[in-house]
């Protein structure tokens, strides 16, 4: 049962690691360029580039769009990879899984809610998965036991 509760944790990183791979690869890297995160109104990206950021002149806010979704893209792919290392053999998860289960729950909890009130539906499916998936292997790994 042990082993069970490891592979539905690495199966929680699933999630994490396609989303923030898939989240990187629809960022658009300049204004012109149309990808899945550009705003629909080519004029908002424009508007964007001329638009500076009130902490500070030296970035617009296009600049700053495209820097918070490619950090974005970042976490989420080091949470997955995160779980995978810590979940990788038997040996180890047992070492982590007191430690990165509930952590894994706390963090995939935090994606879940952020998802419902600010994604949408693919995201929010995904992360729901991931938070099914840590949630029950936290909670057979605390029904049977290291």
């Amino acid at each position: 049962m042990s082993e069970l509760s490891r592979y539905l944790f690495l199966a929680g990183a699933l999630p994490y690691l396609v989303l923030g791979i898939a989240h990187a690869l629809a960022t658009p890297h300049g204004s012109t360029e149309r990808k899945g995160l550009s705003p629909a109104d080519p004029s908002m990206a424009e508007a964007m580039v001329r638009a500076r950021v009130l902490l500070t002149g030296r970035t617009d806010l296009w600049r700053a769009w495209v820097g918070f979704n490619f950090s974005h893209s970042l976490g989420a792919v080091l949470f997955g990879a995160v779980v995978v290392l810590a979940g990788r053999g038997s040996a180890s998860f047992a070492v982590n899984a007191p430690v990165f289960l509930p952590l894994a729950v706390t963090v995939s909890a935090a994606y879940l809610a952020l998802a419902v009130l600010y994604w949408f539906r693919t995201p929010i499916v995904g992360c729901c998965l991931g938070f099914a998936l840590f949630a029950s292997a936290w909670a057979l790994r605390l029904a049977v036991g290291p």
